[in-house]
């Protein structure tokens, strides 16, 4: 088998290597791309030195499957050529998500919906990822209506950049951090909370808040969700968490709730302590916490949900569908 991995070098890239090397057949034979920059580098997988090659229409050959973590760009204009030499394409951009006959796959929720005809698959957002997978076998039990997710990104999510001015701005003292000018965001991230993650929209809306409105009534299978969604960049490296409200058609049960949680492969539900961002770095699993019955209505909880958004909310769960789509 022939995998190529498209933004190799990137911090979704990587872990996807990562992730390759535990879920697919150790015989897999790697194709790894990047930007011109990029190319001639050299990575390790499965023990094995593997030169970086440029993106380009040149070097794209017969592969069985290709990784795309390369933007939404890189997606749009190399993916039809992967396709069209038999790949299947999995792409991690925001390019296809919402195209009809794209399948936008969380596997453990939806991955039935790939058929052999499918070529072309979308991985979604890396926040609304861990909030459906908390969301999927609630909604099972309790049949889903309304949510009000108010989500806390982490810096990684906008990339290797974002990760490198957090790390200047931590250095800095507190008077110079309020003068830095060369800062990845409007505003510095360090030790503090930016209230917009992603850019504004015509309606008021960041581009971030609304791919959780659509995109988690197209993974769920519930046209008619009503999503009302905040989100903030807060300064924490690796971990997007979510604290989501929840309105059912049934009454509530709280014990029940996490018992069906904690029997949802992919999530845990954590009793005895806080989930946090740095628990959920460099763990497969979503974590949630603080599941409550709502105030007003016994229709209603409240959770806290958190999750690695380079791994399950993204690298994992590309490798996963890869996976699906070597042995289904």
């Amino acid at each position: 088998m022939k995998v190529a991995i498209v933004g190799a070098t990137g911090l979704v890239g990587r872990n996807i290597i990562k992730e390759s090397e535990k879920l697919l057949p150790r015989e897999t034979e790697y194709h790894l791309f990047a930007s011109s920059k990029s190319a001639g580098k050299s990575l390790t997988i499965n023990n094995k030195d593997v030169i970086v090659e440029e993106l380009n229409t040149r070097n794209i050959g017969e592969y069985d499957i290709a990784l795309f973590s390369a933007g939404g760009d890189r997606s749009k204009e190399f993916a039809e050529q992967f396709i069209s030499q038999g790949a299947y394409v999995v792409d991690n951009s925001s390019a296809f998500r919402m195209l009809e006959d794209v399948p936008l796959v969380v596997y453990g929720i939806n991955e039935n919906e790939i058929t052999t005809t499918t070529k072309l698959i979308a991985n979604p957002n890396c926040t609304t990822m861990g909030l459906v997978m908390a969301l999927k076998p609630l909604h099972d039990r309790f049949n889903l209506h309304t949510i009000t997710p108010v989500a806390y990104q982490a810096v990684s999510g906008s990339g290797t950049e974002a990760v490198k001015s957090l790390r200047n701005e931590e250095s800095l003292d507190s008077e110079s951090l309020l003068t830095v000018e060369e800062i990845f965001y409007p505003k510095p991230i360090a030790r503090n909370v930016i209230p917009l993650a992603g850019n504004l929209t015509e309606n008021d809306y960041s581009d971030e808040e609304m791919k959780i409105v659509y995109e988690s009534r197209k993974i769920l299978d519930i046209p008619e969700l009503i999503v009302e969604p905040s989100n903030a960049r807060v300064g924490v490296v690796t971990g997007h968490g979510v604290f989501c409200s929840a309105v059912f058609e049934k009454e509530i049960d709280t014990k029940e709730a996490i018992q069906v949680l904690n029997n949802f492969e992919g999530v845990e539900y954590w009793s005895e302590t806080l989930a946090t961002p740095l628990d959920a770095e460099n763990n497969n699993n979503v974590l949630v916490s603080r599941l409550r019955r709502g105030l007003s209505s016994k229709k209603i909880i409240n959770f806290w949900c958190v999750s690695d958004n380079l791994l399950k909310g993204a690298a994992l769960n590309a490798v996963q569908i890869a996976r699906y789509l070597v042995y289904k």
